[in-house]
C-alpha cells in the first residue's frame, strides 16, 4: 500500500477523464497502479482508493453489524456512488459524473496523497479551506506541539 505524500493540481476533461500524475503512480506498488475505486470522501472531496486500500475499507465495513441503522446508513451512502476505475494505457481514469457534480468539480482539481489516502478536491474549495497565512500556520503548529489536537480528538473543551 502507498505511504507517500504529494500534492498536484490537474485539469479534468468535461467527460470526467483525468491523467493521474506520474509521481503519484510511482508512489504506488506496481500492482496498485491500474485499478482504483472512487467514492465519497470523508469531507468535501472525492476519495480515490487503490484496490488494496479499498479492500481494507470494505473489510472494516464488513466487520460492522449491518443490523444497526447507522451502520446501514453508512454502508449505503458509501457504496452508492462507488465505482471501479481502470487506468488506460496513458494512465487516465474517468471519474463518474454524479461524483463530479456532487463535489462541484468541473475543470481544475487538487489531488492530495496523504500517507496512502488519495483525495480529489475542487481546486477553489481546497484553496479556500487550506491556504493559510504564515501566522495561522504557525499557530496551528504550536497548538499541535502543545497537544491541543490530541485534546480535540478526545473531545476535551477549551481548544483555542
Amino acid at each position: 500500500m502507498t505511504t507517500g505524500y504529494g500534492y498536484w493540481e490537474v485539469s479534468i476533461e468535461k467527460s470526467g477523464r483525468l491523467k493521474l500524475p506520474t509521481a503519484l503512480l510511482r508512489s504506488l506498488s506496481e500492482d496498485e497502479r491500474k485499478t482504483f475505486y472512487v467514492t465519497h470522501g470523508f469531507g468535501d472531496y472525492i476519495m480515490l482508493w487503490s484496490e488494496k486500500a479499498y479492500q481494507k475499507q470494505v473489510d472494516y465495513m464488513n466487520s460492522l453489524d449491518r443490523n444497526l441503522t447507522r451502520v446501514k446508513l453508512y454502508r449505503n451512502a458509501f457504496l452508492r456512488n462507488t465505482a471501479m476505475l481502470e487506468c488506460d494505457s496513458q494512465n487516465r481514469i474517468v471519474v463518474p459524473k454524479p461524483l463530479l457534480e456532487m463535489y462541484s468539480i468541473d475543470k481544475e482539481l487538487v489531488i492530495l496523497l496523504d500517507n496512502g489516502q488519495i483525495e480529489m478536491w475542487n481546486s477553489k474549495k481546497y484553496h479556500e479551506k487550506f491556504d493559510l497565512r504564515p501566522e495561522d500556520f504557525e499557530k496551528l503548529n504550536e497548538d499541535m506541539h502543545l497537544g491541543h489536537f490530541l485534546a480535540e480528538k478526545e473531545g476535551a473543551d477549551g481548544i483555542s
